[in-house]
C-alpha cells in the first residue's frame, strides 16, 4: 500500500472526538484486501490539542493547527522539514524543478518536451491539486445508515455504519459510540489550513466534506474503516487505543535531529 492511500484511509481517523484533558494514542493497520492483511502498514497516531503525529516506519508527520505548520521526520536520517503549507509549496516545487534539470542533462532532444510536459504539471498540481483531482459531481445523493450489527475491536463494542453516495457503497465504519467527548482536533481548519496537502495525497473523497458526513463521524471513535474502490477494499483498523497525558516534546523534532530541505528529508520518494 502507498503512502497515498494510507493518508486517505488516516483522514477518517481525523473526525473522532476527544477528551479536554487528555490525548490520544492510536496504533493501527492498514491493507488493501488485493495485497493482503500480511502487507499491513503499522501506524501511531498521537492526537492533543490540536496538534496530531502520524508515526510509520519511514516517515514522521505532524500537523500543528496552533502555528499552522507541517513538520516532516525522517527517522533512518535522523533529519526533519518545519513549514507553513506555503513553505512546503516553494520547496517541493523547487525540489523537482532540479529535477527535471538534471533529467534534461540526460535526455535526447525528443525526450525533452515530454519531460518538459510531466514536471509542468506535477508544479502545477502543487498550486492547484483540485485541478487534477477526480471529478467532483455537482449533485450528488449522501446516505450515511446505522445497522444493527456489533463488533468488539481493540477492546471497545463498536457498531456498523454504511456510507453510501448515489446507492453505491463508498464505505462502512465501525463506531465506538460510547467514547464521546469535546473536540479538540479541528477538522474544518484542519481542511482550511492543509487542504491543499491532503488533495495532493488523498483525491476523490469529496463526501467526507460533507456536513452530514462530519456531523456523522462525529457520533463517536472510529475503530475500522473499509473503503470501497471499485474492484478492491482500502482496510484500516484501530488495534490499540488508549488515553493519556502527551507531552508536549512528542510534537517537536528530536534534539539530535538536523534540519535540512524537502529533497534531503525524501519526500519526494513519498509523493
Amino acid at each position: 500500500m502507498n503512502r497515498q492511500k494510507v493518508f486517505f484511509i488516516f483522514l477518517f481517523t481525523l473526525f473522532f472526538n476527544v477528551s479536554s484533558f487528555a490525548g490520544w494514542v492510536i496504533t493501527q493497520k492498514s491493507y488493501d484486501s488485493d495485497q493482503g492483511e500480511a502487507s499491513a502498514i503499522i501506524e501511531t497516531i498521537y492526537i492533543e490539542d490540536n496538534i496530531m503525529k502520524i508515526v510509520q516506519d519511514d516517515m514522521i508527520t505532524i500537523f500543528n493547527l496552533n502555528d499552522e505548520t507541517i513538520t516532516l521526520m525522517n527517522p533512518e536520517k535522523m533529519v526533519y522539514w518545519k513549514g507553513t503549507i506555503a513553505d512546503y509549496k516553494t520547496d517541493i516545487k523547487k525540489a523537482l524543478q532540479t529535477a527535471m534539470e538534471e533529467q534534461l542533462k540526460k535526455a535526447s532532444e525528443k525526450q525533452k518536451p515530454m519531460i518538459r510536459n510531466m514536471y509542468q504539471g506535477m508544479m502545477e498540481n502543487i498550486d492547484d491539486p483540485s485541478k487534477f483531482a477526480g471529478e467532483e459531481p455537482e449533485e450528488y445523493q449522501l446516505e450515511i445508515e446505522k445497522t444493527n450489527e456489533k463488533e468488539r475491536i481493540a477492546g471497545y463494542q463498536a457498531v456498523k455504519y454504511q456510507v453510501k453516495v448515489n446507492q453505491q457503497l463508498k464505505e462502512e465504519a465501525w463506531l465506538s459510540e460510547s467514547n464521546r467527548a469535546h473536540s479538540e482536533f479541528d477538522i474544518q481548519k484542519f481542511y482550511a489550513i492543509f487542504g491543499d496537502f491532503v488533495n495532493q495525497a488523498a483525491s476523490g473523497a469529496y463526501y467526507q466534506k460533507d456536513e452530514e458526513y462530519i456531523e456523522f463521524a462525529k457520533l463517536g471513535f472510529p475503530l475500522k474503516s473499509i473503503n470501497y474502490y471499485g474492484g478492491y477494499e482500502s482496510v484500516s483498523e484501530v488495534t490499540n487505543l488508549k488515553q493519556e497525558n502527551i507531552d508536549i516534546t512528542e510534537f517537536q523534532p528530536p534534539e539530535d535531529y538536523r534540519k535540512v530541505n524537502l529533497t534531503e528529508v525524501g519526500i519526494e520518494e513519498q509523493e
